[in-house]
């Protein structure tokens, strides 16, 4: 089979997880072409609107890199038209790599509408969570009739279904649960002093952050505070030299938690309740947060806790067992589950997933409802 993947090209958590599933998929004897531009080619149905308003970005930003970003777009926007007709209409399967719930908005990937009038594949989506779980059925279809819900994708591939909400039980199957892979040369452990580093401070949460500050202090533990942007390179640079990495406030998913154990880091965080997508043995129908696994510390925000953890982190730090430990409780975040994209790729070879697959799913709508509770506690 041959299979387009859509994603993009910017420093988030959409170019990686791409790059894993592409080479997973050729591993299983697919063709696969990527496209860095493709949600950026999505967003827009007018060419023309969108070269225009990139040539005249282009102009006014006087910054070489600003530049280069809108050179790169619209001379491959221009190309894309043969890409399209030579390519992407010619794949039995699009995978468009973007975020719930963004991807149901009408107003956002507007083309995919388009392409299913001339299209004779699947349209697929995979990112790092499912909508049914979500909680997002009153954001996405209950008060906004101008949104989509699951009739907008052919099948999905999450890469977790751990939440605080429940994951209705009457809807019938349309996931691959793969998980994903984004391993990397530049993931490993590096470090040469026990070394600190936390988040970007968010506003809301200044009292945890001076919490964390006040601790690393009193322990005389060197630490390294974000508060600039910094590219994949020298971000990657930090993490392999941190041993503990600071939580700024409650993730949706939290990539750099990933990045960090692939270097031998420990996760360092007030309430478990802040990171849900990493719970172990979550059971969502009870009250309180999940279990997290070896790598993580939780403090309650608590002083005193996190002063002896700190210390106890240091006598025991251990960046190749923390590494292992990551690797043995969190498989699915390690690599992609295999037999779960080979029972997708199947269902794609045998047309049980095909261009129709999505019509049915509206009905599946009316089942997705926030559960009587939202599990966001603190410990």
């Amino acid at each position: 089979m041959k299979i387009v993947i859509l994603a993009d090209k910017s420093y988030n958590y959409i170019r990686p997880i791409a790059d894993g599933l592409k080479n997973a998929i050729i591993k299983e004897g697919h063709s696969v072409d990527i496209y860095y531009d493709g949600i950026y080619w999505l967003q827009k149905l007018n060419l023309c609107k969108v070269l225009l308003f990139d040539i005249i970005k282009f102009f006014k930003n006087f910054s070489q890199k600003k530049r280069k970003l809108y050179q790169y777009r619209f001379i491959n926007l221009l190309l894309f038209s043969k890409r399209y007709k030579k390519e992407i209409l010619n794949s039995d399967c699009i995978i468009v790599v973007d975020n719930c719930p963004s991807v149901f908005y009408r107003n956002n990937l507007k083309r995919i509408e388009e392409l299913r009038k001339v299209y004779s594949g699947s349209i697929v989506n995979y990112d790092l969570h499912y909508l049914p779980n979500q909680g997002w059925y009153s954001k996405i279809i209950k008060h906004n009739q101008f949104n989509f819900g699951l009739e907008r994708f052919d099948w999905y591939l999450p890469a977790s279904l751990v939440t605080e909400y429940a994951l209705p039980i009457n809807i019938p199957k349309i996931y691959s649960n793969i998980g994903f892979n984004i391993r990397s040369n530049d993931l490993y452990p590096q470090q040469e002093q026990f070394l600190a580093l936390l988040d970007f401070p968010r506003k809301g949460y200044e009292e945890e952050r001076e919490l964390q500050k006040q601790a690393l202090k009193e322990t005389n533990t060197p630490y390294i505070e974000l508060n600039s942007r910094l590219n994949t390179t020298e971000i990657r640079e930090i993490y392999r030299k941190t041993s503990l990495y600071f939580i700024s406030c409650r993730e949706s998913f939290g990539l750099p938690v990933l990045e960090v154990q692939l270097c031998g880091g420990l996760i360092v965080l007030p309430y478990s309740a802040w990171l849900p997508a990493h719970f172990l043995d979550k059971n969502i129908y009870e009250k309180g947060p999940g279990r997290l696994g070896t790598n993580f510390i939780i403090y309650k925000n608590d002083l005193e806790i996190l002063k002896k953890k700190i210390c106890d982190a240091k006598i025991k730090f251990n960046a190749n067992q923390n590494l292992n430990n990551f690797i043995k409780e969190y498989p699915n975040y390690y690599d992609i589950n295999k037999k779960q994209l080979k029972d997708f790729l199947n269902k794609l070879s045998k047309r049980e997933i095909n261009k129709n697959s999505h019509i049915r799913y509206k009905e599946y709508n009316k089942y997705i409802s926030l559960s009587d509770e939202v599990l966001l506690y603190n410990d």
